[in-house]
């Protein structure tokens, strides 16, 4: 079963954080997800561009980007992004949210375990 995690950026967020929250759903994870859509809420500044490009060098075709041109909030946004999503799950992240290691293999263990879920 793929995975797609689902997260939207917002130029306020501290490009710390998206960076940790990247990290805890790629390099941190025992079970890797298919792909990262990450929602551009908006102009975002430079320093979380940044963060952004050295995260599209790293993970490619992994990490997919969407661009809104003016801020369109939350929920669109995530809209947005769910329309690209390939995996059968999705798993919601906030940008500044920290993901536990095993986090995607206990909840598709779950899942497996337990189809009506």
């Amino acid at each position: 079963m793929l995975i797609s995690v689902l997260m939207s950026v917002y130029k306020s967020e501290k490009p710390i954080c998206i960076d940790r929250a990247l990290r805890s759903v790629w390099d941190d994870q025992t079970m890797k997800p298919e792909e990262i859509i990450l929602v551009q809420d908006g102009p975002l500044g430079e320093e979380l561009m940044e963060v952004i490009n050295l995260w599209k060098t790293k993970l490619g075709a992994h990490l997919v980007t969407l661009q809104n041109k003016t801020n369109l909030g939350l929920t669109k946004s995530l809209n947005k992004g769910l329309v690209h999503a390939k995996g059968e799950l999705i798993a919601r992240m906030d940008s500044d949210d920290i993901a536990f290691p095993t986090r995607f293999e206990e909840q598709l263990k779950m899942f497996e375990n337990y189809p009506e879920l």
